[in-house]
């Protein structure tokens, strides 16, 4: 069997994303190897890290400098690319409707987390870079101070070099999972990338209904808007001012349900937390956009509300009134998350979707 091998350019486990993408390219290692692909993560651009067959490279390598520094990156890595088969750019920000423009025609492959389901929505303007604030400045009239509206992509082609690649799931989000993770950054000790556990019993009594707790504060108020809209709708029923860590996790235990409204992107840290402990995930409508694993089919792994909040009272009462469904759809939900990220299955889907993400051909859709 020829070997691919598959070179990766990352700062580390300095951020939540940064670790859902190290962490299953680091404990499905063997699994990738035993079936010709080899992986070597690199944290500086030194030596032999792009003498390779595909060289992909963290976009959190930059620092968030994209915008300051486009064109000093931009020849970087051409750089890179005279040196490797194949330069892939890996986007790991939080946001589906986020794409580097100034990036995506210098590599052969783009790599994201959550892709819209409408990729021509990529090429038109979009308010906030995201489906839902362009959605909440449409329809609400809410407004960023600072915003780049121009269209992301400027020619239909470059889309075929959109890949779908893994959401921030793959890690772990237990109570300690950020310490382990800390651990491991400071000892690359394998010992720490422990799996999950889950902490929480479904079917145990759970005497709070529904919990959301959030901060609502951020520097785009179409961002901002969606958590303040469910803060104002909920006042009466729940509180939702943010817990210390130890005092969430408790309750996230207690709940049969809870909340977990978009943030800087759809996909945010608390749903993992939700699956672990075992109550019932409630989002905002999630259809606009694809991702791996998918996590978010509604109604059966989790449930949805509309982005306009009409459906959400009916919603809260259907999970007040039908206690035996939201453990049915729990449990669903929790199984699902734990075979992606601690089965005996785990390994091999990762190798799954890892080998098709690598083909050169460009993807469907």
């Amino acid at each position: 069997m020829t070997q691919k091998l598959v070179h990766v350019l990352s700062d580390g486990f300095h951020s939540p994303n940064a670790r859902g993408f190290l962490h299953p390219l680091i404990v499905h290692r063997k699994m990738l190897s035993d079936n010709g692909i080899d992986v070597k993560i690199f944290a500086e651009p030194r030596g032999q890290f792009a003498d390779c067959d595909l060289l992909i490279v963290d976009s959190k390598h930059f620092h968030g400098a994209l915008r300051g520094q486009l064109q000093h990156i931009q020849e970087e890595l051409e750089g890179f690319k005279s040196r490797c088969n194949m330069l892939a750019w890996y986007d790991s920000t939080d946001s589906a409707g986020w794409v580097a423009g100034g990036i995506l025609p210098i590599v052969q492959q783009y790599f994201k987390s959550q892709l819209l389901r409408d990729r021509t929505a990529y090429l038109k303007p979009m308010h906030g870079r995201r489906a839902y604030t362009d959605f909440y400045h449409r329809e609400n009239h809410i407004s960023d101070d600072t915003t780049d509206d121009t269209p992301q992509v400027g020619h239909p082609e470059l889309l075929n070099r959109l890949r779908l690649g893994w959401n921030s799931g793959l890690t772990n989000y237990t109570r300690h999972g950020p310490t382990l993770m800390w651990l491991y950054e400071n000892s690359r000790i394998p010992f720490f990338l422990k799996h999950p556990r889950p902490s929480g019993d479904i079917a145990a009594d759970r005497p709070i209904t529904i919990s959301c707790r959030m901060g609502i504060s951020y520097d785009r108020e179409t961002v901002s808007y969606q958590r303040q809209q469910l803060r104002a709708r909920l006042s009466q029923h729940i509180a939702s001012n943010k817990l210390a860590r130890g005092a969430y996790f408790r309750e996230l235990r207690k709940s049969r349900a809870v909340i977990s409204p978009f943030g800087l992107g759809e996909i945010t840290l608390k749903d993992f937390e939700v699956f672990l402990t075992g109550g019932l995930l409630v989002k905002p409508d999630m259809s606009h956009l694809r991702t791996w694993p998918d996590f978010y089919q509604d109604k059966q792994t989790i449930l949805t509300f509309r982005w306009d909040f009409e459906d959400l009272d009916f919603v809260v009462d259907n999970i007040a009134n039908n206690p035996g469904l939201v453990r049915e759809i729990a449990e669903k939900g929790q199984t699902e998350y734990l075979r992606f990220v601690a089965s005996n299955e785990s390994a091999e889907l990762f190798y799954n979707h890892f080998s098709v993400m690598l083909k050169e051909a460009p993807e469907d859709g």
